[in-house]
């Protein structure tokens, strides 16, 4: 990287990188939190996995599909908090926490309405 590309790239003060840690472990805990409702519902017979991966990795076994969800989201927290002092970071870790948050939010409800 030039000397006036690392001059223009926003950085995130102290403020920031905290903010950054906690909702890469809010992401991290909503991710625990889809896993086990998505479970649940598929125990059930309430719902059938359309994500074609997760739907792999349920039908080989839970302990595949917790190994792979939990380990695709903790690589993917990580890369976000090697670039944690890029405001791009703490975007992309506040969009994927919010989506994480309305998934879960969904399936709770829907859960819950049985």
């Amino acid at each position: 990287m030039t000397a006036w590309a690392r001059r223009r790239t926003p950085l995130l003060g102290p403020f920031g990188v905290r903010v950054l840690f906690w909702l890469l472990v809010e992401l991290w805990l909503l991710n625990i939190a889809d896993l086990l409702l998505t479970r649940y519902s598929l125990w059930l017979g309430f719902a059938k996995e359309s994500n074609g991966v997760m739907g792999y990795f349920f039908r080989s076994g839970t302990v595949p599909a917790i190994a792979f969800k939990l380990g695709i989201v903790t690589v993917g927290a990580l890369l976000l908090w090697r670039l944690r002092h890029y405001r791009t970071a703490l975007f992309a870790a506040a969009l994927l926490t919010g989506i994480f948050a309305a998934v879960v939010a969904y399936q709770a409800f829907w859960v819950l309405s049985f």
